[in-house]
């Protein structure tokens, strides 16, 4: 079981294991991350060398090739200044003493159709002279070639016509004959023995076709590859290029160079990444010294580690002695400063306990004492509790009933809000009548006079014109009586209507815009002693099966807290009053004006009760509140308010076209 605020140690090791481990893995870390940045820096430097040193050493072939061919040439071109009118004995010594100079297996004079007038062959040769003498050779690619350009041609391997092996061959026209001397098989690769004897990997010269002319530690298959496809592309740079081939299926490093009096290229090699020698023995470096400094700092670790823990020994069997109550043993120091200060910390801890546990047992007594204290106030507290509670459950009861009272005062308040309302109706409404009804009495009273001073006249003798203008006057009079007598009965009508709806939750299906209209209609006589204007836009056919009586009481609330709040110190204002249907089964009505707005710290309260701006002014806080309360309670609709100071306030209604049953009257 772990205690509370233990942490739970899953698995221990000693402080000896632990340095160990550390200096080890310090260790390796260290040459592992030296070692990293050797290779990662050495190795791309060792390529790089190496392909510098390829790209020379195929320089230096080629440049060694062209040397050894330029006395091949000198040689040959001794021999095209023979005057071929010489006796043909003579020719042919002149021609086998070049031959036995060494390089040429065969030299033709061809004469310039292309057949063969003298040959010279090696001593050891078979007797072939009288089967080449008079050859053609016409189609010799050489032989054309020099003949058509007139000057030294080299050529690519080709069939040598003495014995039909590959060979190649030098082609030098003078007058109307041409030299073709054919270079011996031992010649090339005795030069390039000779020019690559420190190359161990493999080393090739192609002819400008990519055949093989000559190799060196070249498997057979690589010298019956033509090479042309991989020698294709960017030409070479005079001082050599370097491309990746592959040699018998491993990638080598290869340097190119061109010779442009052969046109040949030299190819020297050397293996590329991890099979190059050099990279190989760097990383064999790297691993050797990352295993030694292993193993050095596994001797060496536990040494110092031990060497370091055994301080901390002694540290821990002094604690242990502190712990069972035996103080003032002194501390071994050692060489390590934090354990000397360890050390001077842990004596001057024991001086410290054995100080504390004379004051702790000084401090019992007075405990002891304190206990006893503690228990004749505890009695004495009892006491006053007890009369406290009594106090407490008197004044409990004495809120309970204030609450009361104040839950009835509000309703009271709120169901005077309504009243109020009513009465302000039913003032203004008086005060609409007033003016029709005084014009009827007034064209009644009028037309009552005309009778009598009619009658009158009929009595002295009634004239026709007499009864003309009685007629006229009556017909006006009766047309002005009838006219405002209509008036009051629709002010009449529709106040009956509203004051029905507003003074009983009476359920019935209506048109919003006639219902809307009754309250406007109602409220004439308050909106003409203001300065604003109200901009209706009900949308007719928009039936509702609701309570019209709270959906008036809500409308004039907004509509008086409007003209009320909204327009204080303004010469004019607009109150917009529209509505649309929302989905199938839900209306939207939005009640907008263009005032003052709502102050910010009111904004979140305005529908709570007694919260108005005018408070002790004639502003009782209810108007919104009972406007709440009947959308959402009674209407089962939603409210919100959006009002910035100086742009104006937004209400917006949500209403069920068909409002939910109500189980009492509101």
């Amino acid at each position: 079981m772990n205690l509370p605020g233990r942490l739970t140690v899953t698995s221990e090791w000693r402080l000896r294991t632990s340095l160990t481990l550390l200096l080890v893995v310090a260790t390796l870390v260290t040459f592992g991350i030296i070692g990293f940045g050797v290779l990662a820096y050495r190795v791309p430097a060792i390529l790089e060398e190496d392909r510098q040193h390829l790209r020379n050493d195929a320089v230096s072939l080629a440049r060694y090739f062209e040397q050894l061919i330029d006395g091949l040439e000198g040689r040959l071109g001794t021999l095209a200044a023979l005057d071929m009118t010489m006796q043909p004995a003579h020719i042919q010594r002149f021609l086998d003493a070049v031959i036995a100079e060494g390089g040429f297996k065969a030299i033709y004079v061809l004469n310039g159709r292309g057949h063969v007038e003298h040959v010279g062959l090696p001593q050891n040769a078979p007797n072939v002279r009288p089967n080449l003498v008079g050859a053609d050779l016409s189609r010799n690619p050489l032989f054309a070639t020099a003949h058509h350009l007139g000057r030294r041609v080299w050529s690519d391997r080709y069939l040598s016509a003495l014995n039909g092996d590959a060979t190649v061959g030098l082609a030098i026209p003078f007058g109307d004959y041409v030299l073709l001397g054919e270079v011996a098989p031992d010649f090339a690769v005795e030069v390039l023995r000779a020019g690559a004897e420190d190359l161990k990997f493999p080393v090739l010269v192609v002819d400008r076709a990519g055949e093989y002319v000559v190799g060196k530690n070249l498997a057979e298959g690589e010298r019956l590859r033509n090479w042309s496809a991989e020698l294709r592309g960017t030409p070479l740079e005079a001082d050599g290029d370097i491309r990746l081939l592959r040699f018998a299926g491993t990638l080598y490093d290869t340097g190119l160079a061109r010779s442009d009096k052969l046109q040949w290229t030299f190819l020297v090699t050397m293996p590329t990444g991890l099979e190059n020698p050099r990279v190989r023995i760097t990383i064999g470096l790297v691993l050797v010294g990352f295993v030694g400094s292993m193993l050095l700092a596994l001797v060496l670790a536990p040494m110092w580690a031990a060497r370091m823990s055994a301080p901390l020994r002694d540290l821990i069997a002094q604690t242990r002695a502190l712990t069972s109550g035996r103080f003032g043993g002194k501390v071994s120091r050692g060489k390590i400063l934090e354990f000397n200060q360890l050390a001077s910390d842990m004596e001057s801890m024991a001086a410290a306990i054995r100080q504390r546990q004379g004051e702790l047992e000084r401090s019992e007594e007075r405990l002891l004492q304190s206990l006893q204290n503690v228990q004749q106030l505890n009695l004495l507290l009892e006491q006053r509790v007890e009369l406290r509670t009594i106090d407490l459950a008197r004044a409990n009861r004495e809120l309970s009933e204030a609450m009361e009272t104040l839950k009835l005062a509000q309703g009271e308040l709120v169901r005077s809000e309504k009243l109020a309302s009513l009465g302000n109706l039913v003032g203004g409404v008086a005060h609409e009548l007033n003016t029709p009804i005084g014009n009827g009495v007034m064209a009644v009273s009028t037309l009552q006079d005309q009778v009598r001073a009619f009658r009158r006249e009929m009595e002295s003798g009634l004239r026709r014109s007499t009864l003309e203008a009685f007629v006229d006057r009556v017909e006006r009079g009766s047309e002005i009586a009838v006219r405002n007598l209509q008036r009051a009965n629709e002010l009449i009508a529709s106040f009956k209507q509203v004051a029905v709806d507003q003074t009983s939750v009476q359920r019935r299906q209506f048109m919003l815009a006639e219902v809307v209209d009754e309250i406007l209609l109602t409220l004439q006589p308050t909106l003409k002693r203001t300065p604003c204007r109200i901009d209706c836009r009900i949308p007719e056919g928009l039936a509702m099966d609701s309570y019209p009586g709270p959906l008036g009481q809500v409308l004039t609330n907004l509509l008086t807290n409007s003209l009320n709040h909204a327009f204080e110190g303004r010469a004019q204002g607009l109150i917009e009053i529209f509505a649309e249907r929302q989905g199938d089964d839900q209306v939207r009505l939005l009640v907008a004006d263009d005032g003052n707005g709502i102050p910010p710290e009111l904004l979140d309260r305005i529908f709570d009760p007694f919260v108005t701006s005018k408070l002790g002014r004639g502003g009782s806080g209810l108007g919104l509140h009972i406007v709440w309360n009947t959308v959402t309670v009674v209407l089962g609709g939603s409210i919100s308010v959006d009002s910035m100071p100086g742009l104006g306030t937004r209400f917006r209604i949500t209403l069920p076209l068909v409002a939910p049953r109500q189980t009492s009257a509101a």
